[in-house]
């Protein structure tokens, strides 16, 4: 078999083995795995769900900004920056946050619906900066954002 060259978007339980957006040869192939060597130096198989064929350029999360202050608002707009110097967005928020902004009188109607929100454990810069780069290796984080336009 000759080899071949895909690109990571999604590192699952591999981060010891993968890093998203990273390029590497394909030396075989089974059904739906690839034997590649991964960053740890040593020859391993992973599922094709990982990959796009090919090398290619995939965005990663350079940085965030909080754009609201957390002790005035319930939900909270982060600005996400990526290599491709493309600008995102989403909410987050607390567990205890979203029950308040539920109780409010004024919320109608009396449930939501936002694909772009973050529940957060905490909003403490460190949780926030985990949390993000996990959904960024994971390959979730456009899903849990929108374009900032």
């Amino acid at each position: 078999m000759s080899t071949f060259d895909v690109t990571c978007i999604s590192i699952g339980n591999y981060g010891h083995a993968l890093l998203r957006g990273k390029t590497y040869t394909v030396f075989d192939e089974k059904n739906e795995n690839y034997r590649i060597t991964g960053n740890h130096g040593r020859r391993v198989w992973i599922s094709k769900y990982y990959f796009v064929e090919g090398k290619h350029q995939i965005p990663i999360l350079t940085s965030w900004k909080l754009d609201d202050e957390i002790n005035e608002f319930e939900l909270l707009e982060v600005t996400l920056t990526f290599t491709d110097s493309s600008k995102r967005w989403c909410l987050i928020t607390t567990p205890d946050k979203l029950k308040n902004y539920l109780m409010d009188q004024v919320t109608s109607p009396p449930g939501i619906n936002i694909q772009h929100l973050i529940i957060m454990k905490t909003l403490n810069q460190d949780d926030i900066e985990e949390t993000l780069n996990y959904l960024d290796n994971q390959n979730e984080l456009f899903q849990a954002s929108k374009p900032l336009e």
